[in-house]
């Protein structure tokens, strides 16, 4: 990624001389670090998300709240409340790989690619929960978001 020349000398010729050894703070880097992002869809349903780099490599942490329950998940379990009975279960959710890119995040990587590939080999989409249009629409969630937060303005999608 810095450099094709992988030897000791040619990655710190590459961090000397280009992009990677720049001081994160004192350059024109404006990625983000943190974010908080609040949603309102139609009908009033609310939704916040987080987002931070500064956490130690892990499974992504989800909370729904909703009229009747509760669910978090962590990417190893997945429990799951009932407001009405006051009951939990709690379901074992590990696919036998670690949270990183490197470690396929947490076997979706795998689910992905495996899903796709069957649906190509046999024709049976049923393995696709999703299609392009929602994956577009996700995107421009994501991208609305990050022009809110270099704008400071609300953005509205239709």
């Amino acid at each position: 990624m810095i450099t094709d020349d992988l030897t000791e000398a040619g990655v710190l010729r590459a961090l000397a001389e280009g992009s990677y050894g720049r001081c994160v703070y004192a350059c024109d880097n404006d990625v983000v670090d943190h974010q908080v992002v609040a949603l309102e869809y139609e009908g009033g349903v609310t939704a916040s998300f987080t987002m931070t780099a500064f956490t130690p490599s892990a499974h992504r942490k989800t909370g729904l709240f909703g009229t009747h329950g509760y669910v978090e998940g962590d990417g190893v379990t997945l429990r799951v409340q009932d407001f009405r009975t006051g009951e939990w279960e709690t379901t074992d959710t590990r696919a036998g790989s670690d949270a990183t890119a490197a470690g396929g995040h947490g076997g979706g990587d795998h689910a992905l690619v495996t899903a796709f590939l069957e649906a190509v080999r046999s024709g049976d989409r049923s393995g696709i929960l999703s299609g392009a249009r929602e994956s577009l629409d996700t995107h421009r969630v994501v991208w609305a978001a990050e022009r809110s937060r270099t704008t400071g303005e609300t953005v509205t999608l239709p």
